[in-house]
């Protein structure tokens, strides 16, 4: 990929940035960071493992609220709060709360 810029795509759909190479082609929607409501609600992981979307509305808030509750314990800055937050909010948008209890230590 010798003559890319970091982070520029090449033609086959990869990226480099530093010693890191990404694609942007990756099975089941992997690339992509928007989805519709109706596309959440709908084909969720945890749905598709019988969670019902009222379940994962209260396991979603109860996990935004933990997080709430121990940034501002350990005094994080807000943005620190929220990163994290997102952060949870992309991981169950491709795991299921079915197979990741986060009350469950390994």
């Amino acid at each position: 990929m010798a003559g890319l810029l970091p982070g520029e795509a090449s033609h086959h759909g990869m990226y480099e940035v530093g010693p890191y190479k990404f694609s942007q082609e990756k099975p089941e929607d992997g690339g992509r960071w928007y989805f519709s409501r109706k596309e959440i609600e709908e084909n969720s992981p945890s749905r598709l493992d019988g969670i019902d979307l009222k379940k994962e509305t209260y396991l979603r808030k109860s996990y935004c609220t933990f997080l709430q509750d121990l940034g501002m314990r350990l005094k994080v800055p807000q943005v620190t709060i929220a990163t994290a937050i997102i952060f949870c909010h992309r991981f169950f948008l491709r795991q299921s709360h079915a197979k990741n209890d986060r009350r469950v230590s390994y």
